[in-house]
């Protein structure tokens, strides 16, 4: 085992996380429970590399009639991104939000892992209802259908908070 697998072991273990290792491989899956779904996330470690990729999976499935569509609202989406991306695998209609840390030589931080694991899940939680909206358009209606306008809907964010923004919030594995 790398030490950067470790130190994501160690990691959500500290976060007292439910998840699962998958065998042979330095992978830890778990689910996640958001503010609108359920979120799977995926944490690989490449040990030689020192490279980390997290990607968290769409409870949405896009059908083949509306794959254009998604892939252009995913595309508006990425460009307003600072970390992160999203991904449509085109033969099977899945979104991913894929993003990746290159570290240090034996420098793994915990608070790292963490955070990208949190934005995984935000960014996922975030895209989620937009991606509904979309797959519940028929397809006759889905060139009417303004993506701009759409992502602009403030009603299908989550509720932000007022607790203080500094105080953590864990999320349940």
């Amino acid at each position: 085992m790398s030490a950067l697998h470790a130190t994501v072991l160690t990691a959500f273990k500290n976060k007292g996380w439910a998840y699962r290792e998958v065998s042979e491989m330095e992978v830890v899956e778990s689910n996640f429970e958001a503010y609108h779904t359920k979120v799977p996330v995926h944490v690989q470690s490449y040990g030689e590399m020192h490279v980390l990729g997290v990607v968290a999976t769409a409870s949405v499935n896009v059908p083949h009639t509306h794959k254009s569509r998604a892939a252009e609202l995913l595309m508006r989406v990425n460009r307003d991104l600072n970390l992160g991306n999203f991904e449509l695998d085109w033969d099977q209609g899945t979104v991913v939000f894929r993003q990746g840390q290159v570290f240090s030589k034996h420098r793994y931080d915990e608070s790292i892992i963490i955070n990208l694991v949190h934005n995984a899940i935000a960014e996922m939680d975030r895209m989620t209802p937009y991606l509904a909206e979309l797959c519940k358009s028929t397809a006759a209606m889905l060139p009417l259908l303004d993506l701009q306008q759409l992502l602009r809907r403030e009603d299908l964010l989550p509720v932000v908070p007022e607790d203080d923004e500094d105080e953590e919030k864990p999320l349940q594995a």
